[in-house]
């Protein structure tokens, strides 16, 4: 007679579970909240129709602050492909109230102003 016993079923995405299990899980705003929340930093209208969209389509989701830092850099490259570099300095230069804005967690937000900081240097 053969058991089949294998135990506790693992979730389909092994990186699903860390991030629920994570204490600096950072859920972001709904969609409303989050376009409000970004115009409060910024109210260009450019920056309305064009970068904010992008963003927003992570309205609502669990991210790690390095998702949020990954999550900003490509909204950036994105939005500033095909412009002169400097707007992605500019825009560089804002994110640290970018993350301000989207996260409530002051501690966490400093950690991931951190991260950013130290994927702009190039340092670990």
């Amino acid at each position: 007679m053969t058991e089949n016993f294998r135990g506790p079923e693992e979730p389909q995405n092994p990186q699903e579970k860390r991030i629920e299990d994570d204490k600096e899980t950072i859920v972001l705003p709904d969609h409303e909240e989050m376009i409000t929340r970004l115009i409060k930093v910024d109210d260009n209208p450019h920056l309305q129709e064009r970068f904010y969209p992008i963003l927003l389509k992570a309205a609502g989701q669990k991210r790690v602050p390095q998702g949020i830092v990954m999550m900003l850099a490509l909204a950036i490259h994105d939005y500033t492909e095909g412009m002169p570099p400097m707007m992605a300095s500019l825009m560089y230069m804002k994110a640290p109230d970018f993350i301000d804005a989207l996260i409530n967690d002051t501690v966490v937000a400093e950690e991931t102003k951190k991260l950013l900081q130290s994927a702009l240097s190039g340092s670990n």
